[in-house]
């Protein structure tokens, strides 16, 4: 299966997660950028380390969507491993692995400054086989 789906994404067909990724980004952020309370927005580790209810959104967005593209794959994610370091185990397993920073800026975003993106990567055994900019 991943080695069907690794060709298909290495031959250029990349569009089912460049479409995950858009629909995650124009349901999950987009509407709320420029548009977060004070209550939306919490501090991690300090006043630079933030996160709102955009990043554990798209993330948990993108935790469906890119799961379901590529069964038995699991997904290390930001907010996930903030929540629960363990979660970086996944990355030595035998599962394919999805990699997502789902607001890269969060800062920026807070700001209402257009200083952000999303990062999705897909790994195999630490070894990063594609990624993707949005």
């Amino acid at each position: 299966m991943i080695e069907d789906f690794l060709d298909h994404v290495l031959a250029g067909g990349t569009t089912e997660v460049e479409e995950a990724v858009r629909k995650a980004a124009a349901a999950e952020i987009m509407p709320r950028f420029r548009q977060l309370a004070a209550h939306e927005i919490v501090e991690k580790n300090g006043p630079h380390d933030l996160v709102t209810v955009a990043d554990r959104a798209a993330e948990a967005h993108l935790t469906a969507s890119l799961t379901a593209l590529l069964p038995g794959s699991v997904v290390v994610g930001e907010e996930a491993v903030h929540a629960d370091p363990e979660v970086y185990a996944a990355l030595r397993g035998d599962a394919p692995v999805w990699i997502v920073d789902p607001v890269d800026g969060t800062r920026q975003f807070v700001r209402g400054e257009p200083d952000f993106c999303t990062l999705v990567a897909l790994a195999l055994r630490g070894e990063l086989l594609a990624s993707w900019t949005f």
